[in-house]
């Protein structure tokens, strides 16, 4: 080894002590200014878990005492889409941003004073076949009262192994009556997109999108074209009871459909904005959307995107109002942090959380599902300006 060989060496010795310094000093700073600026807190905390750990008579383990402390600081927020998820929920989570879970097959959320409510059942599910609603409040699982569950508790009751039982009862205002479900777990593999030529009038097609995985752009893409291919001249895109899913997925599909300009934007809590925008290209055919309650979170951007672009004409009922997103940060040992980081607002600037979208046309679907009133609407609307062309 030569002079110049050992300086190098040396000096990238030594700056690996400096970034390891640094990296200490900064680490203690945050220490120091903590226990400053909160030390009766910390105190407090320090001690409940030595007393918890040393006295309790249930003489919890060291693991449940960690993962209770930091289900109470996700709980402090009051945001009933943050939550930490042990492995086992972060694995699940996984499976369903690529299309395949264990569970009943329905989406929930916080609804008027928390209530646990059904956002959307997912399209074939056990819990769609057993009659399940959007809207739908659930008050007790497996005989257990909701009241005061979070949004993440009430989750981990209704989920469980496939081949198994879980009993959900709900409340249904159109009814103003409980009922009683007793729905069978399964492991759910389910296509996110389906499409059709509209068996009325072939110069229209249909395409459903369930929900948003990491595989719907490409699933939307390849309908998409074969109806193209088929010669169709208009589109009807169904996000009714589609609770969301992937952000990335609804950015992608408006992104195959806007031909330039801004699709949405986030903001942080410091007024940080990250605007997601269209390349060139876009599909130049009318196109009408349909929503309803169940159409929630990435539906709500893709709905958005196309209704402010004037891309699209939107008919059905108001959507469900979730304009917030969520950033999973993986934790050691496989666990991981849901967290609200950002709010996200319409190409217009319009803000839809708590809110929803209101359609073009308003139209209701009658309780019984007769007649789809909605879809006979979209039919016209297209078939019109189809005609315009």
């Amino acid at each position: 080894m030569n002079g110049g060989d050992k300086l190098r060496n040396r000096d990238i010795f030594q700056g690996i002590i400096c970034f390891f310094a640094i990296i200490g000093f900064v680490f203690v700073g945050g220490l120091i200014y903590l226990f400053a600026t909160n030390h009766y807190h910390l105190g407090s905390l320090v001690k409940v878990f030595w007393l918890t750990e040393t006295r309790a008579l249930e003489n919890p383990t060291t693991s449940s005492l960690i993962q209770g402390s930091i289900r109470g600081m996700v709980s402090a927020l009051g945001d009933p889409y943050s939550n930490y998820m042990p492995r086992d929920e972060y694995e699940e989570l996984g499976y369903r941003l690529q299309g395949s879970f264990n569970g009943v097959g329905i989406v929930v959320g916080a609804g008027p004073d928390n209530q646990i409510t059904v956002v959307a059942p997912i399209k074939d599910s056990p819990a769609a076949k057993a009659g399940i609603k959007s809207g739908d409040v659930i008050t007790a699982i497996n005989g257990e009262s909701t009241q005061g569950l979070s949004v993440d508790d009430a989750v981990k009751l209704i989920r469980g192994e496939a081949g198994t039982q879980v009993e959900i009862r709900v409340y249904r205002e159109s009814i103003k009556d409980e009922i009683d479900f007793k729905i069978i777990r399964q492991s759910i593999t389910v296509d996110s997109v389906d499409s059709e030529i509209v068996e009325s009038d072939p110069d229209i097609g249909y395409i459903q999108i369930t929900h948003f995985t990491m595989k719907t752009p490409e699933e939307f893409g390849k309908h998409l074209n074969s109806l193209i291919k088929e010669g169709v001249r208009g589109i009807i895109i169904d996000l009714r009871q589609n609770p969301g899913g992937d952000f990335n997925a609804a950015v992608e599909i408006a992104d195959m459909l806007i031909d330039k300009g801004d699709i949405v934007k986030i903001v942080n809590r410091n007024g940080r904005a990250r605007v997601y925008e269209a390349s060139s290209g876009g599909v130049d055919m009318p196109m009408v959307v349909l929503i309803n309650h169940g159409s929630a979170s990435s539906s709500e951007i893709l709905a958005g995107a196309l209704k402010d672009h004037k891309i699209a004409t939107l008919v059905g009922e108001k959507s469900y109002g979730k304009g917030l997103v969520q950033t999973v940060y993986p934790l050691p040992g496989g666990a991981a942090l849901l967290l609200t980081t950002d709010k996200y607002y319409t190409p217009n600037d319009v803000d839809i959380n708590e809110v929803g979208i209101i359609p073009d046309y308003v139209v209701k679907n009658p309780d019984d599902s007769s007649s789809d009133l909605q879809l006979k609407k979209a039919l016209q609307v297209l078939r019109e300006k189809l005609e315009d062309r």
